[in-house]
């Protein structure tokens, strides 16, 4: 019997995933996205993508998760629980609803019963790296009661997937933690190298790591780091809230993480629109951008 999929969103995240499958031999694939109820060139490009890879674009929610082995949710982390609430009736027991999506784990939780309420199983995924450089092979962290299972139905088709514990919760707080290290160091880059660079010594401050980190070729991290905050600053800043969340939960306040989310938002916003060329922007061109749109520059 082939293994069928759906993916409720069908953006970056949800393209790559699914023509990884398609080369991989997985069984049909159906799409349903939010953006298909509204129409418009938006509309078209993903049912035009959809097309592309060999995905079917279904124009409801329930129309595509009707008898799909596996229901992916590839949406952003506000939209989660609604998605999951959306699908829900739509779903039957031996269906399983893999919630890709960087929510905190109260939220997990909250899509989780939704879905098993009607039977069918939910098991988390977090996504641990960037999703376009590795397609469906991105390392993934799974839990839930039937997480190992579906490791077990993933794996065939080339899927990186662990199953980390059989609770709602693990997978999310275990990337959410995560995430407060790397982002909060993303943030951090940003913020001492933008004006770093105005005040014409950002060279001298990364020697200055390098003496203290010789391991770490530092102007090729702060690059990496800082060109992805500045593509993927949106998606970032909406999971470092989720992080926050998360803190709240366990009765933390999230000092660290809602600096990071607000220093990560503030460039999103700022460069709102920009267009980039292919590929991660160098630190320098993010700086170059920035200053064109930031009001005032930082004082010498």
């Amino acid at each position: 019997m082939s293994t069928s999929f759906t993916f409720i969103g069908f953006g970056e995240a949800g393209q790559h995933i699914a023509r990884g499958l398609k080369a991989s031999g997985a069984g049909p694939i159906r799409c349903y996205d939010i953006l298909f109820d509204k129409g418009g060139a938006g509309a078209e490009r993903i049912r035009s993508r959809a097309t592309e890879i060999g995905v079917t674009a279904c124009a409801t929610s329930a129309e595509a998760v009707k008898s799909s082995t596996v229901v992916i949710a590839a949406v952003t982390a506000s939209s989660a629980q609604a998605a999951a609430t959306t699908a829900a009736p739509a779903l039957t027991a031996g269906q399983t609803y893999m919630d890709i999506n960087s929510c905190s784990p109260a939220a997990k939780r909250l899509a989780a019963a939704a879905v098993e309420g009607v039977g069918a199983a939910f098991v988390e995924a977090a996504v641990m790296e960037s999703v376009p450089p590795h397609g469906h092979k991105v390392p993934m962290l799974l839990a839930g009661a039937r997480a190992a299972s579906l490791a077990d139905t993933l794996k065939p088709f080339g899927m990186r997937v662990e199953a980390v514990g059989d609770k709602v919760g693990e997978a999310s707080s275990i990337k959410l933690l995560r995430s407060i290290l790397i982002k909060g160091l993303e943030s951090l880059m940003l913020e001492s190298l933008y004006v770093a660079s105005n005040l014409g010594v950002a060279d001298r401050v990364l020697a200055s790591m390098k003496q203290t980190y010789p391991e770490m070729d530092w102007p090729k991290v702060a690059d990496y780091l800082i060109g992805r905050t500045a593509v993927h600053g949106v998606r970032r800043e909406a999971e470092m809230r989720e992080a926050a969340r998360m803190l709240r939960d366990v009765g933390l306040e999230p000092m660290m993480a809602e600096a990071t989310a607000n220093r990560i938002g503030w460039c999103a916003k700022t460069l709102a629109g920009h267009q980039w060329e292919k590929g991660l922007p160098s630190a320098a061109d993010v700086f170059e951008a920035l200053n064109g749109r930031v009001s005032k520059r930082p004082a010498a």
